[in-house]
């Protein structure tokens, strides 16, 4: 949970039901979005819920979903806690308010948001395999919320609009990175990453054979 402990993330969490009638589609949302407040947000799992949903693989998140592949997706070693580093420096101070009623930063603040119109699309997500709400959510439900996000007519007057609008690219640059297979301690790869394998990339490279001289003799 990075920087953050679990009195931060209650505090923050608490006044989520407060700014839920923003988001709420039908007053009985309401009940469920303040039981969902109360507790401490899953910001792992609805992370890798994000991983799943922008690239699947044979991870039990995207089974969950009910879209996965057979062969390793978004949720790799690594990719949770890069994309987790990656929104806290994003978003380093709480950037929405009033306006939801969240006042966490970083990825707890994605997460928060996230979960919180998860549950006002489904509120049965507060059940299901994971603690996250958005992770509990079909992977075509997952794309209603993104879809409130880039509709809901508030976020775009938040300094967070930026950070909200980047989410699915920036769990694409993680999913697709060397973070499964990159030590940060030697800074070396330490076998084959998994985004190498997703894009068919060959690897690097210091040259070609055929590219030797120029074309025609050009300098």
């Amino acid at each position: 949970m990075g920087v953050f402990d679990r009195r931060h993330f209650l505090t923050g969490l608490a006044a989520v039901g407060a700014g839920f009638t923003a988001l709420t589609v039908v007053p009985s949302v309401f009940t469920s979005a303040r039981a969902y407040a109360n507790s401490l947000p899953p910001v792992r799992e609805t992370v890798c819920g994000v991983l799943a949903f922008v690239v699947p693989g044979d991870d039990h998140y995207s089974r969950a979903q009910g879209m996965a592949t057979g062969r390793p997706g978004g949720v790799t070693p690594g990719t949770a806690d890069s994309l987790t580093r990656t929104l806290d420096r994003a978003v380093p101070f709480p950037v929405l308010g009033p306006a939801f009623g969240i006042t966490l930063p970083g990825a707890a603040a994605i997460a928060a948001l996230l979960n919180l119109i998860a549950v006002s699309i489904e509120p049965n997500s507060v059940r299901g395999a994971f603690s996250a709400p958005f992770a509990n959510l079909s992977h075509a439900r997952k794309a209603e919320v993104f879809d409130v996000l880039d509709t809901h007519p508030l976020i775009p007057g938040l300094p967070i609009k930026f950070a909200v609008n980047a989410i699915p690219t920036l769990a694409a640059f993680a999913a697709y990175s060397e973070t499964s297979a990159f030590d940060p301690r030697t800074r070396t790869l330490t076998g084959r990453p998994v985004g190498w394998e997703l894009s068919k990339y060959d690897g690097v490279s210091d040259g070609w054979d055929e590219f030797r001289g120029y074309y025609r003799g050009v300098q």
